[in-house]
């Protein structure tokens, strides 16, 4: 995974701070304020009163005011004030908050509104707008913002002190607001969570390679670094953000960082728009197309750069099939002047109408100068009852809430697979994801939903069905309960179920691949709840939870992701939660960054994709093409790549599996060690683990538990572990395998001494702990909540 060196060509080696060394007192100091002593607190041990906890949040850019939102009035008035609003109503709702304050900039705009200028604005009756006064009293653009830092931060402090009301937590919007939050948070010891929306190391990496980052660019990169070490929490709306765009900070770490989409209220876009929107709404768009009843190609985005309209019309200007079966539809914020415009949205505007211009697009594109708020679903609800398309090309798109806007109103997609979009997508079922560079992709997944009815039909019945994930009161009760917010739940009787032994399984090829076993091995699970059961498996947690989904298989109650990087309880409503105790103990010893650059020079091994990489695994594939999918033949290039590690004074586990696979880990990583993590908060000993596996991955796993299976397909890097007593070679393939094995195992109702198995599982001092065969399960402890396993 590259970090920001990499994504930054030329960039120099910064330090910490903003613009060369920064103290906190002497800002104060500075600024004719006296420092404040800090009040020491920390997310961890929030705690609830009888009145609720104010939350402050933070959001500079932009112009925020009470009643409508101007979206697109300026380049920075967009999805973020929806998200931040519609939180802040959500979170209104939840008892355990009794008030909120939004802090934003104050500026004297005329021309965007004289309430920009007053120092507050009550909202609703638990909900304040604070303006905060910067060295400038006019409008700025975000990346002007930095300089006024120092100024807002004094002028909070004051307000503060003033009003009397000290949060219990903030959250800060974009890196600027992350940067004032870790100010106060230093004077005054109140925890922050930051949303970045939008990262700039990943704009970083959409540049040519030798086109030099900006000095604007290479700043709020820093600001960013700043905000994110010194966060609480990281909220993000995606995996993709969380594991990728994340991971290209020096400071992010995954323990503090946590995935929870946005909601969005979406009854507006599922029912029939007012009628005189509808006409309003029709007639502009008449006004720009000869044959307007055909399908259309719909996108609406702010006039940005990244947000990659030029290659929505350049796929729909140079694609005659496309051009005919529809036509383009593009609403870009508001304008009424484009030279009146911000310089980015004029610039935009300008290579939009000479693309027009030169594919001759006229008649066959709309692209209307206003619409407010209210015309947005009738404009969804105009393309979808034309059996249009939703398009979203954007460079990298954070979440995409107009994704789920177009999903309910019927709308298929063609969204582009950086960030957000690749998880709404993969949850609803209702697109197709491409390159946002690929013009030709764009075109082709377009015409393939405009030509086949049944498909658009049914990618329609998905989006407007699996959209119903996505609302504020699931992200509210989860913002609280990741934030330590929640109120505790109220006793209620014991219902834990006993358990006797652990069930741990691969998933590909031993869990999944045989549809009639998979259905007898969930009945015999359901008949043996004294089990727990454990999947663990190469993949992501997002790809493994999908693929479950998929084949229908009984969800674990732990899911050990990233060959053993990662482990996840799964909940009640079936979602996985994090177990961040893990990560603390891989921390051991783990220099990542060193084993990437050593090992990045092996010109045996190529890394694998960005999206297969985590913060605790490095993944690659074996080039040497004496390798075969063998075990021994592999071996001296294993002992190779082990000795090398070694040798620079580092320490790692390395596995092979599936011939050309290689995976580095934390010397206390891997399946076999994760599963021993989850039987010590159990109670469990190795001879009460049953393992199955399929390949060599799964060896260490096969190892360590008491009994193991081997399916019938597995690959012949198991073939080594012929010799072990303690594993059944099954007849079988896949989950019918491991049925077998269990039945076997189940029926000889003997389980080997430990002695007889390797001790190749668990770090120093983390061997499970043996105890008797028969115990309720306890609650599990993980973070700072106790939760009842299997929850």
């Amino acid at each position: 995974m590259r970090r920001l060196a990499d994504v930054t060509p030329g960039m120099p080696a910064y330090d910490d701070e903003i613009f060369g060394p920064v103290d906190v007192n002497a800002i104060f100091i500075r600024l004719n304020t006296q420092p404040l002593k800090p009040r020491r607190q920390s997310m961890e041990r929030l705690q609830l009163n009888g009145e609720g906890r104010v939350i402050m949040h933070i959001a500079l850019q932009g112009c925020i005011r009470a009643g409508s939102i101007p979206y697109g009035l300026t380049a920075d008035t967009g999805g973020h004030i929806r998200y931040l609003l519609e939180l802040v109503e959500a979170l209104a709702q939840c008892p355990e908050v009794s008030h909120q304050i939004i802090v934003t900039r104050a500026f004297d705009a005329p021309h965007l509104g004289e309430e920009y200028k007053h120092l507050k604005e009550t909202l609703s009756k638990n909900v304040t707008l604070w303006r905060c006064r910067g060295a400038s009293s006019v409008y700025l653009p975000k990346e002007e913002l930095w300089r006024e830092l120092p100024h807002l931060v004094r002028d909070l402090l004051a307000r503060i002190k003033q009003s009397g009301l000290q949060p219990g937590l903030i959250h800060a919007h974009y890196a600027d607001a992350g940067v004032m939050a870790l100010l106060v948070k230093a004077a005054l010891g109140i925890p922050y969570v930051f949303t970045a929306h939008s990262l700039g190391a990943t704009k970083a990496q959409h540049k040519p390679i030798d086109a030099p980052v900006d000095k604007t660019l290479r700043r709020r990169i820093r600001l960013e670094e700043m905000a994110i070490k010194g966060a609480d929490r990281l909220i993000a709306s995606s995996e993709h953000e969380i594991r990728i765009q994340y991971g290209l900070y020096r400071h992010h770490d995954i323990r503090k960082a946590r995935v929870n989409p946005p909601g969005c209220d979406l009854q507006m876009f599922r029912t029939l728009a007012p009628a005189t929107a509808a006409r309003e709404v029709d007639a502009e768009l008449r006004r720009f197309l000869r044959r307007p009843d055909r399908p259309c190609l719909l996108a609406i985005a702010r006039p940005v750069e990244k947000k990659n309209l030029y290659a929505l019309v350049k796929a729909y200007g140079e694609n005659p099939k496309l051009r005919e079966q529809a036509n383009l539809v593009i609403f870009a914020g508001t304008r009424s002047q484009i030279q009146a415009g911000e310089p980015e949205a004029r610039q935009v505007w300008q290579h939009l109408l000479e693309l027009i211009d030169d594919y001759d697009l006229y008649g066959d594109v709309a692209y209307p100068k206003h619409h407010d708020l209210s015309h947005v679903p009738a404009i969804y609800q105009w393309a979808a009852r034309r059996r249009g398309v939703f398009v979203n090309p954007a460079l990298n798109e954070p979440f995409g809430l107009t994704l789920l806007e177009a999903a309910a109103a019927g709308l298929p997609l063609v969204a582009t697979q950086e960030g957000g979009p690749e998880d709404i997508v993969g949850r609803c079922q209702n697109g197709h994801l491409v390159s946002p560079t690929d013009i030709h992709a764009i075109a082709q997944a377009c015409h393939h939903l405009l030509s086949d009815d049944l498909a658009w039909k049914r990618h329609s019945l998905r989006g407007s069905q699996n959209v119903n994930f996505y609302t504020w009161s699931r992200h509210a009760s989860q913002y609280l309960q990741d934030a330590g917010l929640a109120r505790p739940e109220r006793p209620s009787a014991p219902h834990a179920r006993p358990v006797t032994q652990l069930i741990a399984t691969d998933m590909d090829a031993t869990l999944l691949g045989h549809w009639e076993g998979l259905a007898k091995l969930r009945n015999w699970l359901t008949q043996n709840p004294h089990y727990l059961f454990v999947v663990a498996t190469g993949r992501t947690v997002k790809d493994a939870m999908a693929e479950m989904a998929a084949w229908s298989a009984p969800l674990p109650d732990f899911l050990i992701a990233d060959v053993g990087s990662s482990i996840y309880r799964i909940d009640r409503h079936g979602e996985p939660q994090l177990i961040a105790d893990w990560h603390r103990r891989l921390d051991e010893g783990w220099r990542r960054e060193a084993c990437r650059r050593i090992l990045d020079k092996d010109e045996s091994l190529t890394p694998q994709p960005v999206s297969t990489q985590f913060a605790y695994k490095l993944s690659y594939f074996l080039d040497d093409s004496r390798i075969r999918a063998s075990d021994s033949s592999a071996k001296p290039v294993i002992e190779r790549i082990e000795q090398t590690l070694l040798t620079a004074g580092l320490t790692a586990r390395v596995v092979h599996s599936h011939g050309n696979l290689i995976d580095i880990l934390p010397a206390c990583g891997g399946k076999a060690r994760a599963v021993g993590f989850i039987c010590e908060q159990f109670g469990l000993g190795r001879h009460q683990v049953v393992a199955a596996g399929d390949s060599g991955n799964d060896v260490d796993l096969l190892h360590y538990a008491g009994l193991g299976v081997a399916v019938a397909n597995h690959t012949a890097e198991l073939e080594a572990l012929r010799g072990c007593r303690n594993i059944y070679w099954a007849q079988t393939d896949c989950a019918a395998g491991l049925l077998e094995g269990l039945r076997h195992w189940h029926e000889l109702n003997n389980s080997l001494p430990t002695s007889n198995v390797p001790d190749t599982a668990g770090c120093a001092g983390s061997n499970p702990v043996h105890t008797p065969h028969s115990r309720p399960v306890p609650a599990l402890k993980i973070g700072t909540r106790e939760i009842k396993a299997g929850a």
